[in-house]
């Protein structure tokens, strides 16, 4: 393990330790305003890509944002006829990235996926990755990237985020089976 990833790991403990063993510390007080913060800085520095704000206000660990990876195209109504107007004026494919801003520490999460729709059967497809699906998709991630760094926010790895958490408990997750990601983002 390398010094960074202890870091990490140490910092992320001190989080988890402060708001769920501790409980000395209660983030999501300012959960809208930290939203609001982001999805300006986002609509002002990523302008090239619509983005939708989907945070949760009531019950979300995080900022969440959608961002859809084909400019110059709305997101539309978020229903099922909304999608697929959606897909469908996109050419059959949308390609979006998703990124979660903890509202406990500068950790971030981001995704990738692609929503497909068949006219014949009617069936929504759906495929979500780590990393970008099409090649053109990896400015939008480097930009991406710069920005978070300019906010000092660290992207987290798939595995540290699937890490157990074995003496916390939370509203839906029992002991035993709750993860790094359950602490810093949602519990799903």
């Amino acid at each position: 393990m390398t010094d960074g990833n202890r870091d990490i790991k140490r910092r992320i403990d001190e989080v988890i330790t402060a708001v769920y063993r501790e409980k000395s510390i209660n983030p999501w007080s300012k959960r809208r305003a930290h939203s609001e913060k982001y999805e300006k800085l986002f609509r002002t520095k990523l302008s090239e890509w619509p983005l939708r704000n989907q945070t949760d206000f009531e019950h979300g660990g995080a900022t969440a944002i959608s961002f859809l990876l084909h400019p110059g195209h709305v997101h539309g109504v978020p229903t099922r006829d909304g999608l697929e107007t959606r897909i469908n004026r996109l050419g059959g494919a949308c390609y979006q990235a998703l990124l979660e801003i903890s509202h406990l520490g500068p950790f971030a999460r981001v995704r990738f996926t692609l929503e497909t729709f068949d006219r014949e059967t009617g069936d929504l497809a759906y495929d979500e990755r780590e990393s970008p699906i099409r090649t053109q998709d990896y400015h939008f991630l480097l930009s991406l990237r710069l920005l978070l760094l300019e906010e000092n926010i660290e992207i987290l790895d798939r595995e540290l985020l699937e890490e157990l958490v074995p003496d916390v408990q939370l509203d839906v997750t029992r002991l035993g089976n709750v993860t790094v990601y359950h602490c810093l983002f949602d519990e799903e």
